[in-house]
C-alpha cells in the first residue's frame, strides 16, 4: 500500500487543527458563563477586602438557600463566625454549593482566607 505524500498530511492536519481552534474561538466573552442554579440567593464576592467584600442580597427567609459566587481572581470564602456555615474555598468564577439557612438570625459571616472580608445574612422567620 503506498503511504500518502507528507504535504497531504501536514495538509490534513493543518485544517483538523483550524477546527480544533474553533471551538476555542473566545465565544465565552459574548456568553458569560452563569454560575449554576440551585440556590434560592446568590451572593456574589466583589472585592478583596472589607465589609463591601460580599455583594447582593443579604436577607433571606427561614428555609431558602444561599450559594457564593466568587467573581474575584482568588480562591475564597464564606465562613459564619459563629459556625452555622462554611462553604469552603471558593475558587475564581466558582459558585458554593447552597446552603440551607434554617435558624432566624442575623449572622455575620467573613472569607476565612481573609479575615478583613465581612458580610453579615439576616434571616427572617
Amino acid at each position: 500500500m503506498k503511504r500518502p505524500p507528507r504535504l497531504v498530511l501536514l495538509g490534513s492536519l493543518f485544517v483538523l487543527g483550524a477546527f480544533a481552534m474553533h471551538g476555542c474561538s473566545g465565544d465565552e466573552k459574548k456568553n458569560p458563563v452563569a454560575p449554576p442554579t440551585g440556590a434560592d440567593v446568590t451572593i456574589n464576592i466583589v472585592a478583596d477586602m472589607g465589609s463591601t467584600a460580599f455583594g447582593g442580597t443579604t436577607t433571606v427567609t427561614v428555609g431558602q438557600t444561599v450559594s457564593w459566587h466568587n467573581t474575584r481572581g482568588t480562591t475564597h470564602t464564606s465562613t459564619a463566625n459563629g459556625g452555622a456555615w462554611n462553604t469552603g474555598n471558593i475558587a475564581a468564577g466558582a459558585t458554593s454549593t447552597p446552603i440551607q439557612m434554617n435558624t432566624a438570625g442575623s449572622f455575620p459571616y467573613e472569607c476565612s482566607i481573609h479575615p478583613t472580608m465581612t458580610g453579615t445574612l439576616t434571616v427572617n422567620p
